[in-house]
């Protein structure tokens, strides 16, 4: 059990790593248009993108996928942009249908197998040629799952306290946190 609280610990530092800001921004580009009301929904997006994410790690654990890391490393701010223009769309539109909510599952989903990919090397680099991959990849997935529902709750609070301030200029706040997202990641792409 022991080598499940290192891994655990492992995926939640991987996620609050300040030197891995992508994944803050990915956070923040699929949590922008929510609020506490919200959490179920929440709760799923983020399950659905660590379910993608496992599957592809326990994949490429297994040695059955790989993709180069330079691919992999333009893909995952791809995704964000993909994110951020999504959110442009729903926020434009003035509402999230549950339609639009059922396809930004399976784009979390998709998001996560992608993701999971850049994980992949680390992780095979972290389990030795002896042990099962069935636990450390359990205690990694876990260890993301809950430092992204640390992240999801600090931001939903952020929104909550704007949701407060500005009242129904909310959605421009959105806007403009969803630009800056989108304008960081474009930068990292071209570097």
């Amino acid at each position: 059990m022991t080598d499940f609280w290192f891994y655990l610990k492992e995926g939640i530092n991987h996620i609050l790593d300040v030197d891995g800001l992508d994944h803050f921004y990915f956070i923040i580009s699929f949590c922008i248009l929510f609020s506490f009301k919200d959490w179920k929904n929440i709760i799923g997006l983020v399950t659905a993108f660590t379910l993608g994410h496992c599957i592809t790690l326990f994949l490429s654990g297994l040695e059955l996928m790989t993709i180069n890391a330079n691919t992999v490393e333009l893909l995952i701010p791809i995704t964000i942009v993909l994110s951020c223009l999504n959110n442009f769309y729903i926020l434009l539109k003035d509402k999230q249908t549950k339609q639009q909510l059922s396809i930004t599952y399976i784009i979390l989903l998709v998001f996560g197998l992608i993701h999971g990919l850049g994980f992949s090397n680390y992780i095979r680099m972290m389990i030795f040629d002896d042990e099962s991959i069935i636990l450390p990849l359990l205690g990694f997935n876990i260890g993301i799952e809950l430092a992204q529902l640390v992240i999801v709750t600090g931001l939903l609070a952020i929104i909550s306290v704007f949701q407060l301030i500005v009242k129904s200029h909310i959605k421009w706040v959105r806007f403009v946190v969803n630009t800056i997202i989108f304008l960081l990641v474009l930068r990292l792409i071209f570097e």
